[in-house]
Order: structure tokens, then sequence, then C-alpha cells
């Protein structure tokens, strides 16, 4: 959607040139094009090995046509600066180092972007450690949005799903575009 930002002097105004202008971009931003997931009990753990473990995600909900792929990969539908939340709960090992949560986009072409980081090292062991990230992106049509979370080399795996809580309610991820056909950042 193109909306023209001048108008000619002593222009008059139609219903069509109204529209375009005021009702159709109102009704863009009022119902943006949207994607959330929660629960991540598809993954028990998260290594601790110092690799990345991109996160599968138990359920999603879009709005507009995303295309969700294998629960961990979701392609845009439309270019344009995107919101995107993203939190993670694991369960702090006996010998912690810190846990890193991390946003990704990937182009058709396979090139790879990161768009946020997160780094929490606030510590207990033991106890639940929630690492969030908040941020805007810019996604082009077809680009695919993903969550990957690590932590440093040498410590135990950090456990993510447990029978004993759900695990939709403490790891979640939404995306809403918030400049349709934005062009960058």
């Amino acid at each position: 959607m193109t909306i023209e930002t001048t108008w000619d002097p002593r222009e008059l105004a139609d219903a069509a040139k109204m529209n375009a202008r005021i009702r159709d971009p109102a009704r863009t931003l009022s119902n943006p094009i949207r994607i959330s997931g929660a629960g991540l009990s598809k993954i028990s753990s998260i290594p601790g090995d110092g690799s990345y473990r991109t996160l599968k995600w138990d359920t999603s909900e879009t709005f507009g046509a995303w295309t969700v792929s294998a629960d961990e990969a979701f392609t845009t539908p439309q270019s344009g600066t995107y919101f995107v939340t993203a939190d993670v709960t694991a369960l702090v090992p006996a010998n912690p180092t810190a846990l890193r949560l991390v946003c990704i986009s990937t182009s058709s072409t396979g090139a790879e972007r990161e768009w946020l980081r997160s780094y929490n090292n606030t510590l207990i062991p033991r106890t639940y450690l929630t690492c969030s990230l908040r941020g805007l992106v810019y996604l082009a049509k077809g680009d695919q949005l993903s969550f990957r979370a690590n932590t440093p080399p040498n410590t135990d795996p950090w456990e993510i799903s447990s029978p004993a809580r759900p695990s939709g309610q403490m790891n979640n991820f939404s995306a809403i575009c918030i400049a349709p056909e934005a062009t960058s950042l």
C-alpha cells in the first residue's frame, strides 16, 4: 500500500482519494499483519556446549499470509518494520554461566542476520531464569524469522520444558508489522 503524502493546491477530495489516504492506512494499522507463538515443549533443554538451539514453538497464531516451517521459522508475508518480542524461561543448572536469546532473519538467498540479542547472567542455581528481548527489525517479504538460544560452553544443559510447569505460559514470541512496506529501519 502506497500512501500519497501531498495534496495539490485546490485539489478536490473524492471518496476514493480520501479512502486511500485515511481509511486504508488506518485499517492496516488497526489490524496489522502479526504472528505469535507459545510453548517450547518440543525441545527439553538448551545444551551447555555453547551451540545455538533453534526454538521450536508448540503453537502459533497468525494474521496475514505468514508461512510456518516446522514450528521454528516463520516467513513474512509483507516487507516492513516489525516490533518483535520473545521470552524464554529455563531452569538454571548447578554450574551456571548465562543464557542468551537471539532473533534471526534469513533472506530468500540464505543470508542470516542477527537483529536482536538478549543476555541474562543474573543467576541463582536451580531457579528459573527468563531471558527476554524486545525491539524493531526490518523484514523483507519472504524473509524467515526465527529465534535461537544458547549458553556459553562448559555448563550443564538448561531445562526448558518440564511436565511440572506449562511451557506456554513462560515461553512466547510475537511479531507485529508496525510500518508496512518500509524499506529499512
